[in-house]
């Protein structure tokens, strides 16, 4: 089977109607959830030191930088688009394929779009359409490219995700489409070693800006092969260890099954690392059980469903984008400060003495039903907490019933929208973005949009 170009036909030849009207609500759900995690990134150093290698690059000023005020080339404005999207990781995931898809989707369609005068309506089905095709990879290889090999998935499966959308709105045909995917496939990468610095965010940013470059210059001429995912040496292969991947099912997947609403959007509630998140919510139930004092506590055991640390590398934190991946840290705020918000994760206060203090105090170890585990929605965490008085406290969060990474409620997208938008744009842009966003199918070209975002 050329699987290839099955995903280059699909991407061709897809139309809003073939999807749920449920999944076109997750997907402006979480077009909605990322557009406002790119506004407050938007405000960090990574997006600082970005901002300045765009002015020192030049380049046709084709497509808006989210909420820096200037324009870029469409390639460009994905990078820094995308990474200021995942620089907090409080943006959304989909776990079937383990990666954070929107902040690469979103930056990859919307300049694209903005660049060609493509509707609201053309920026949401190539949204839709570029997460069908990450997860049929996705899902039809090996999870060793995550757990044992060290790949970031967000990177390897974004630059998938991101050609097909760029070539949808670009109208590329089947060949040409086939090539965007070969290509951006070429320039796949991302790995784990570098989470807790700014290089984990450039992963998504350097997966949009690869799905762009791969349409652009495959609509320019530039070729490639049609079967680099299936290939002896392709994409499946290479990043499934060479063992266990299976292209017919992946072809087989796309417009049979629809991962938008199969695997779904789970909105994140803390902008840390989902693994700590489960815990997370351990320990806030705990809290509102009884008022605990970290004075008080003599240590912490934390059971989770993987064989740590997974993403989770950093159990000494020495500064804040650490902290995003250390359970210890996560949970020692949570207890110190009674929330986990923005505000956590400066270098300020992941070295405040009570939190270098209560961190060597707690364990992370997987617990003892992890093996019977036989999908993501039977995962829970277990945080056992031991105080000086000799009491121990359990909790336990399960993956299908926590409030931490279901599927929000419109009215809490709403609510996230508005506390992360508010750190770029005044009250009256965040609105009225707010409301073209609620009916995005419905809006016209979406350089009106892309103006409002710029700030």
């Amino acid at each position: 089977m050329e699987v290839t170009k099955k995903f280059a036909e699909y991407v061709v030849n897809a139309s809003l109607e073939d999807f749920p009207p449920e999944a076109i609500v997750a997907a402006k759900a979480a077009i909605i959830d990322c557009l406002g995690c790119a506004l407050a990134g938007s405000k960090e150093p990574l997006a600082d030191v970005l901002a300045n290698y765009l002015a020192d690059l030049g380049g046709k000023p084709a497509a808006t930088v989210i909420g820096r005020g200037f324009k870029t080339s469409a390639p460009e404005a994905g990078l820094i688009n995308g990474a200021m999207s995942h620089a907090l990781d409080y943006d959304d995931i989909t776990f079937i394929t383990k990666t954070h898809p929107s902040a690469v989707l979103i930056p990859a369609a919307l300049p694209v779009a903005e660049e060609v005068g493509a509707s609201g309506r053309d920026m949401l089905l190539a949204y839709l359409v570029g997460f069908e095709v990450a997860c049929a990879v996705g899902d039809a290889i090996s999870p060793a490219y995550f757990d044992d090999l060290g790949w970031h998935p967000t990177g390897p499966l974004g630059a998938l995700g991101a050609s097909a959308a760029a070539a949808r709105l670009l109208g590329l045909d089947t060949e040409q489409t086939a090539m965007a995917i070969s290509l951006g496939a070429s320039q796949s990468s991302g790995l784990r070693q570098n989470f807790g610095t700014m290089t984990k965010p450039f992963h998504a940013g350097h997966a949009c800006k690869s799905g762009i470059t791969a349409a652009k210059l495959v609509q320019g001429g530039f070729t490639a092969g049609t079967d680099a995912l299936e290939g002896r040496f392709g994409f499946m292969r290479a990043f499934s260890g060479g063992n266990d991947y299976d292209p017919e099912k992946a072809a087989a997947s796309l417009g049979n099954r629809c991962f938008m609403i199969e695997s779904g959007i789970e909105i994140k509630k803390y902008p840390c690392c989902g693994s700590a998140h489960l815990a997370l919510d351990a320990t806030t139930a705990l809290q509102h059980q009884e008022a605990l004092d970290a004075a008080n506590i003599e240590r912490i055991e934390v059971r989770v469903d993987f064989d740590p640390p997974r993403s989770l590398i950093h159990s000494r934190p020495r500064e804040g984008l650490e902290g995003k991946f250390s359970m210890q840290y996560c949970l020692a705020a949570e207890l110190l400060d009674g929330r986990v918000g923005m505000s956590t994760f400066t270098d300020e206060q992941v070295m405040r003495p009570e939190a270098q203090e209560l961190i060597p105090k707690i364990e992370m170890k997987r617990h003892a039903g992890f093996e019977g585990q036989t999908s993501w929605t039977e995962a829970y965490n277990e945080v056992e907490i031991h105080l000086k008085d000799g009491r121990v406290l359990t909790q336990r969060a399960d993956r299908a019933t926590t409030g931490s990474l279901r599927g929000a409620t419109s009215e809490e997208v709403r609510t996230k929208f508005l506390d992360t938008a508010a750190v770029a744009l005044t009250q009256e842009k965040t609105a009225a973005t707010l409301a073209m966003l609620d009916n995005l199918e419905d809006i016209g070209p979406v350089g009106p949009l892309a103006d409002l975002l710029g700030g």
